[in-house]
């Protein structure tokens, strides 16, 4: 402990930061207030449900997309390389895979993800915030069934969410 006391004395901006910190430790033990809401309004409970509700339904149109995009591409590549499926056990995207791969395979499997984050920017999420709901959508049952309804409810609006299955 002793060697760390000096080595941040050693380093001026290190040690103004640590000063810093500490003085705002201080003030904030010293000051007593209770927690104030930031929002006194009685709707907003219901105006951060409902643009957690947004979040989620922008969400289900982002993946329902890239999931056409992602089956259109499965099937133009079946086309292009004249084949009823693709082999189940090979991945692609593997690195190992790739050098195998023909130039335009290659350019259609690289440029996928910029696509999909394309989609994921357009339905206004960023792709921390899809890739976390994504790792709920498989973690928490109550999640991937709220998920679900909006798929079910989106696919009897008129569009089609029954190409991919989550």
């Amino acid at each position: 402990f002793n060697q760390l006391g000096r080595e941040v004395a050693k380093n001026k901006g290190l040690k103004e930061k640590v000063l810093e910190q500490a003085y705002l430790y201080r003030m904030a033990a010293t000051i007593k207030m209770d927690k104030i809401p930031l929002i006194q309004d009685p709707d907003s409970k219901q105006l951060l449900k409902s643009t957690r509700r947004r979040r989620v339904q922008m969400f289900v149109r982002s993946i329902t997309e890239i999931e056409e995009l992602r089956a259109e591409q499965t099937q133009r590549l079946r086309k292009t390389l004249n084949i009823d499926k693709l082999p189940p056990n090979i991945n692609l995207c593997d690195p190992n895979v790739m050098p195998l791969l023909s130039p335009k395979v290659r350019t259609v499997i690289e440029a996928f993800p910029v696509q999909a984050e394309q989609i994921v920017k357009k339905y206004g999420l960023n792709s921390d915030e899809f890739n976390q709901m994504l790792e709920e959508t498989r973690g928490n049952p109550v999640f991937r069934w709220r998920v679900q309804r909006f798929r079910n409810k989106q696919g009897d609006d008129g569009t089609d969410s029954s190409s991919s299955g989550l």
